[in-house]
């Protein structure tokens, strides 16, 4: 397992901007995702090689022999554990009336939602990938999602653009220059591509 020194910052600002019951809220749903991945891989037959949490991100990295498909499932498999857990959250509200599920719940299908964007370095993209390059090359495929990968980022940029003038924020602008750096970065592609 290896921590970043973003991540470490990051998660020290939320402890100082945060309550308790918010950072719960958040840190379920991010480990809801991340187990899903993990379950994902060892159902697979694959081997789990180890954890990275930096600034952009987490990243499970794993090794064994699989298909496109297989990987396209281990890409899946952490949204879909994230909308699982939001549903999960959403219901345990109606029995136990906890005052964060509901904050829990949205903020995990706000993740899972945003993860299945077509862009890499996201789980939606990363699953677009291996099905492309199955079916289309691996040269074709990565041409395709990186060509996703920016028009993602630029309707993304431009829609924070447009509610950031509204004076509805700045996550979505944020987001989409994230998504816009990682598209720039050629090794990004080469990353989500090599199975360790």
């Amino acid at each position: 397992m290896e921590i970043g020194a973003g991540a470490a910052f990051l998660f020290a600002a939320l402890c100082f901007f945060l309550t308790g019951e918010e950072l719960l809220a958040l840190l379920l749903p991010l480990c809801a995702h991340e187990l899903g991945h993990l379950g994902a891989i060892l159902a697979l037959g694959l081997r789990p090689r180890g954890f990275r949490a930096g600034p952009e991100g987490f990243t499970l990295s794993y090794s064994g022999e699989a298909g496109a498909l297989a990987h396209a499932l281990v890409a899946a498999a952490g949204p879909l554990a994230g909308l699982l857990y939001a549903l999960a959250a959403a219901r345990l509200q109606g029995l136990l009336g906890l005052s964060w599920l509901p904050l829990t719940a949205g903020l995990s299908l706000a993740l899972s939602l945003f993860n299945l964007l077509p862009a890499l370095p996201l789980d939606g993209g990363q699953l677009l990938l291996q099905l492309a390059c199955a079916f289309l090359g691996e040269r074709r495929g990565e041409r395709l999602l990186r060509l996703l990968s920016f028009a993602t980022a630029a309707l993304l940029l431009a829609l924070g653009a447009a509610l950031l003038l509204r004076g509805r924020g700045w996550g979505l602008l944020l987001a989409g220059a994230a998504l816009l750096f990682s598209a720039l970065r050629p090794a990004g592609l080469v990353k989500m591509r090599k199975i360790r």
